[in-house]
């Protein structure tokens, strides 16, 4: 609205000055009409001046160029000219409508200041062969010359100490500097020279900056450069880097100014070797408009140089604002210096933020993006894209931050020719803020890419380490389609990390082993699912590597999460799978807890390629699976997966070797269908299971047809892996679950499983089997080594068809197993393994004597009375009525009538009542209860009849039992 205001009353001031638009006002500036002025056009010729050196000064009261008019610097003393500087003293702001130029300067810069404003109008156009600046300032201060520095004031009333050096700062003294707008004009130079525009507020509306006469991608012309700085106090900026400094009264610029660049507008600084454009501001908008900086040719630049090129260079104080299609960008074109590093573009702020168009990937062809791109399709190597804020960085809709080699500048598509220069880092900094992406429709990416190139991506890095990252349908990703090249890491660090539809990538189609990802949390990573998403485009959330190439050997890439807590729900995955014949990759996970839930899985196999990645469908894997090892070390140390589909995989499907699974926590829970699985479903013998490694120091506990499995389902696979479980201080298998190794393959054999518990192992409803169904495979070894086993209505096999059947081994103290429950390690046509039980107390029965006391008569054991007279925690006997027969003479049986735990407590109702377990139908009873304040033995149901004939109490209480 400001610089609109400005536009319209310097249209009214012109009006009112259309006798004499330009007067001089002293320094011998002479202004007359040229008698031979260019057809159509009237041309003031502006001459005379005053000299110092190679600089030449005029002062106008008034500087106006009307619609078809010129205004010509001309050199009539023929005397060289570095720089032209003219200073505007008349307190109205310079309205330019027509054209400025130089003759007979040859390349001299050329200088207008004028306090009150600067507006360029439509048709305003320059015809000078060097330099421009225009500037709102109250002086030009020069560079020291023998410990003094000169001074041109645009107040004639000032004394001006007039110099020979270049120009060093642009001084402000006032709080409120003016403007300079260009509404509709394209302001070009020569190729190779500068565009400076350094006042107040500045607005580019509907207008250009170029600095290539002929047209922005001349492909024969130098690079140049255009400085946008814009100041909103007291203070100086820097001629050479624009950075403000104080003013000769010792302010400084405590407050910055406005630039806005919209409505299709562009500042185009390309040319061989690569333009820079710096922009200093407090506030900056990008709105519908381009920052361009193309390496049209390699320049004057020698072949090994490590970078050349300013690149694009966007500082404000606040906020910087890019939107509605905005595009910021650098292209090396072919033919540019191999191993020469172009510059990049870099944009910092308090706060930044990319508004998008609203889209999704489901048209990704039709999408107009809002981004920053740096690429190259030539020899030299793209530069870095890097945004850093203090506090936000937000991008809403779809928005690009890229850097790519062998893709063009319109990011359609390969380039014709292969590309040798690496693509450039891709990075995102907020010091104290939080990083957030959102409404990205799947297509909004930061990313480091390799189209049809040999050369590398760079690394993707999103950081804030005080803050928050949300990607909300956006991706972080470093790929390689089509390339050669190796691909780089991507780095996160935040306090939270939540997905949301979210992709973090590490895909490689090349040749090399990728980068990998790593990420670093302090507190929490979140992943789920937006089903807002329109199929076919996932809805879920992915953190991949992934191996693809299809004759290399290159490994997927390895990712390593740090953090105190994991969520990931919704069919969430995390994944370092092979697709080809690389191997998986190495997946380390180390946090406090971890919950996997509505079909999460996080995998590390030798797979096929899923829906969501880009890959050759029809080759079937032959790398081996990677290896998944997570450790839950904090005070919490909780594992928990909950779900059909949910879980841990290192499977393998084509020819290779499964992964393996590598647990350690205090807790581990698997439930609802959720699994451990490091199975086989490959296509060869080379492809075997892979080991499943558990360690828990407290608890492991699968319920509701949860599994721990690594078999072999392919009929050709190759043997089922390995199962090692340490329960820690209990193992409870329950309601359907299962831990098994079986195999179908012919040959294949059975994989081992060996489980540990400090206390028990209890087996209920469920399976501990290494079977083999195949017609020669022998059947795995089982080992179970704790306190306590008790098997209800479960089966430990280690069966075969054909080969041997495998071994199977308890070691425990107590060995409880009800008549429902099977112990096997048979063999159908092959020798059967054996079935060991080390316990002493197996078999009640045999391992107890006859006690020496007369027997009681039943009815003493069964007043409730006597129960009633224990004191403390002494062992009382229950009335209880028998739901079976005994499966053998004087073997166990099996109540529904518990004992409970009494502690001397409200006596008269202990003593009353009797604890009843309910069982459910087709459900074997329990063996074995616990309890809040301690595990109780039934001996009711662990004794044959006649056995209870001891009194157990410590003092008298009149019961003989």
């Amino acid at each position: 609205m400001i610089a609109s205001a400005v536009f319209c009353a310097t249209v009214v001031a012109v009006s009112g000055r259309a006798e004499v638009p330009m007067t001089p006002s002293g320094l011998g500036t002479q202004v007359e009409l040229s008698p031979v002025p260019p057809s159509g056009k009237v041309q003031y010729d502006i001459s005379g001046g005053t000299r110092a050196g190679t600089n030449l000064f005029h002062s106008f009261g008034v500087f106006d160029v009307p619609i078809n008019n010129v205004a010509n610097f001309l050199n009539d003393s023929g005397l060289a000219t570095s720089n032209i500087l003219g200073r505007v003293t008349g307190g109205n702001p310079s309205s330019i409508f027509g054209t400025i130029q130089t003759t007979g300067f040859g390349n001299a810069n050329l200088f207008l200041m004028n306090p009150s404003g600067i507006v360029f109008g439509p048709n305003a156009s320059l015809n000078v062969a060097g330099s421009v600046t225009f500037t709102t300032a109250n002086y030009l201060r020069f560079s020291e010359i023998h410990g003094k520095a000169g001074v041109f004031h645009a107040n004639p009333t000032s004394a001006s100490l007039l110099s020979s050096a270049p120009i060093a700062a642009f001084g402000f003294l006032d709080n409120t500097p003016s403007a300079i707008a260009v509404h509709g004009s394209s302001l070009t130079t020569e190729p190779g020279q500068s565009i400076s525009l350094i006042g107040g507020d500045i607005t580019l509306d509907t207008g250009s900056l170029a600095t290539n006469l002929t047209t922005p991608t001349q492909s024969n012309a130098a690079a140049g450069q255009i400085n946008l700085a814009s100041v909103a106090s007291p203070g100086e900026i820097l001629a050479l880097t624009l950075a403000s400094a104080p003013n000769m009264n010792g302010q400084s610029s405590g407050a910055l100014g406005t630039i806005k660049v919209v409505n299709r507008s562009v500042i185009d600084a390309s040319g061989n070797g690569g333009g820079t454009v710096l922009i200093r501001g407090g506030k900056f908008l990008l709105d519908d408009s381009k920052v361009l900086a193309n390496v049209t040719n390699p320049g004057s630049v020698t072949q090994g140089v490590e970078s050349v090129g300013g690149g694009i260079d966007i500082a404000v104080r606040q906020d910087a604002t890019i939107q509605n299609g905005a595009l910021i960008g650098i292209n090396v074109a072919d033919g540019t210096t191999p191993g020469t590093t172009y510059g990049g573009v870099k944009l910092t702020g308090d706060r930044i933020i990319f508004l998008g168009i609203p889209g999704s990937a489901l048209n990704f062809n039709d999408l107009r993006f809002t981004k920053i791109n740096t690429n190259t399709v030539g020899g030299g190597h793209a530069g870095n894209v890097t945004l850093q804020a203090t506090n936000n960085i937000e991008l809403m809709n779809v928005v690009e931050l890229s850097s790519s080699s062998g893709q063009n500048t319109a990011g359609i598509g390969p380039s014709a020719t292969l590309a040798e220069g690496n693509a450039g880092n891709v990075g995102l900094t907020s010091l104290h803020g939080d990083i957030l992406i959102r409404n990205g429709g799947r297509a909004t990416e930061a990313a480091s890419q390799l189209w049809n190139s040999t050369g590398n991506t760079g690394k993707v890095t999103a950081s804030a380490p005080e803050g928050d990252i949300v990607l909300d349908g956006a991706s972080l990703v470093t790929g390689s389609f089509e390339g050669q090249g190796q691909v780089g890491p991507v780095e996160v660090t935040a306090k939270n990390l939540v997905m949301k539809a979210g992709l973090i990538g590490n895909e490689n189609l090349g040749p090399l082993k990728p980068g990998g990802i790593t990420i670093t949390l302090s507190d929490a990573l979140t992943m789920e699912a937006d089903f807002t998403v329109p199929a076919p485009i996932p809805s879920q959330s992915f953190i991949v590597t992934s191996a693809f190439h299809p004759t290399s050997t290159a490994p997927a890439g390895d990712i390593t999460i740090t953090a105190n807590n994991i969520s990931a729900t919704q069919g969430s995955l995390i994944s370092s799978e092979t697709f080809s014949s690389g191997p998986g990759g190495q997946l380390q996970i180390l946090t406090d807890t971890l919950q996997l839930t509505g079909g999460s899985q996080i995998k590390s196999g030798s797979t096929f390629a899923a829906p969501h990645l880009i890959a050759p469908r029809g080759n079937i894997p032959t790398g081996a699976g990677g290896d998944i090892q997570v450790r839950a070390s904090g005070p919490t140390g909780s594992l928990s997966i909950d779900g059909k589909g949910s879980g841990f995989f290192s499977n393998t499907q084509g020819t290779g070797t499964g992964g393996s699974i590598n647990l350690s926590a205090r807790t581990l829970a698997i439930q609802n269908g959720g699994t451990l699985s490091a199975a086989t479903s490959g296509t060869a013998s080379s492809a075997a299971g892979g080991s499943i490694i558990v360690n828990v120091t407290d608890q492991v506990r699968l319920t509701n047809s949860a599994s721990i499995t690594a078999n072999s389902t392919g009929s050709t696979a190759g043997n089922a892996g390995n199962i090692s479980l340490d329960a820690g201080q209990q193992l409870d298998v329950t309601n359907s679950s299962s831990i098994t190794t079986s195999t179908e393959s012919p040959q294949a054999n059975g994989g081992n499983i060996a489980i540990r518990a400090i206390d028990r192992i209890q087996v209920v409803d469920s399976t501990v089997s290494t079977s083999v169904l195949g017609a020669e495979g022998s059947g795995g070894n089982i080992f179970i080594d704790p306190n306590v086993v008790v098997l209800q209505g479960s089966n430990v096999t280690a069966k075969a068809v054909g080969g041997a059947g495998g071994n199977v081994t308890f070691i425990t103290p107590l060995f409880l197993a009800d008549p429902a429950s099977l112990v096997s390690a048979s063999s159908e046509r092959g020798p059967s393994g054996t079935v060991t039980i080390q316990s002493p107390t197996s078999n009640l029965s045999g391992a107890v004597g006859q006690l020496t006391a007369k027997t009681s008569p039943p009815q003493v054991l069964l007043q409730n009375r006597c129960v009633a007279k224990t004191s403390s925690e002494q062992s009382s006997f229950i009335l209880a009525g028998r739901d079976a027969l005994p499966a053998d003479p004087g073997g166990w049986l099996s109540s529904p009538v518990a004992t409970e735990h009494w502690t001397g407590e409200d006596v008269e109702e202990h003593a009353s009542g009797l604890m009843v377990r309910r069982i459910k139908p087709n459900q074997s009873p329990a063996l074995f209860a616990s309890k809040s304040e301690g595990e109780i033995l039934s001996l009711r149901g662990l004794t044959p009849p006649g056995f209870l004939v001891h009194m157990f109490t410590t003092v008298p209480t009149g019961c003989p039992s």
